[in-house]
């Protein structure tokens, strides 16, 4: 299960998704309707994937990375070894017009760390095609961890494509944690 922020922009996507019969248009979607998440969201700007720059960064994005992120490419903020994976998955996101979502650890310089879960979904731009896209940073681990320190870099944990339709994330396990009289039976 993702987090209630994360579902919540993933809903409105797939909302957008359903009366416009595809990608939503940018115009569809207004980050000001999310109201409290406001400082959460951002908005990307590419023509292709991996060229991704921040068009819109909330104020939450910039106090985590300790600096504006206007204008900055968006796989720069990744370990060298995620920027791959994250750009076909991201190119793959457009073509299929469907939502990711990023587990990540969020690390500072001196190895603090905490979770966070960055979606990212496909809009189209004003050319008339997928070129722009609405993200959201949700922290799944107490920002406090980082003791005021800026982030330096995101590393990937677990990178999912979500189907425009589907209910429940995929490729995640549906067991749950089984316990008699306080022992783990399943």
């Amino acid at each position: 299960m993702f987090h209630t922020n994360t579902q919540r922009l993933i809903d409105v996507w797939r909302e957008q998704y359903s009366h416009s019969e595809g990608t939503p248009d940018r115009a569809q979607i207004s980050p000001v309707a999310f109201g409290p998440l406001l400082p959460q969201l951002f908005m990307l700007g590419g023509e292709t994937a991996g060229d991704e720059v921040f068009r819109l960064a909330g104020g939450f994005l910039a106090d985590l990375h300790g600096r504006d992120l206007r204008a900055a490419p968006f796989c720069n903020l990744w370990a060298k070894p995620d920027r791959h994976r994250l750009i076909i998955t991201l190119a793959r996101s457009r073509h299929e017009s469907a939502p990711i979502v990023a587990t990540a650890n969020a690390s500072t310089i001196s190895g603090e760390s905490i979770g966070l879960e960055i979606t990212l979904a496909p809009l189209i731009g004003p050319t008339g095609q997928v070129d722009r896209i609405i993200g959201l940073y949700q922290p799944i681990s107490m920002t406090a961890r980082l003791v005021g320190k800026p982030v330096s870099q995101l590393a990937l944990r677990h990178l999912e494509l979500i189907e425009p339709n589907q209910t429940r994330p995929r490729d995640r396990a549906h067991l749950r944690l089984v316990a008699c009289n306080g022992r783990r039976v399943a």
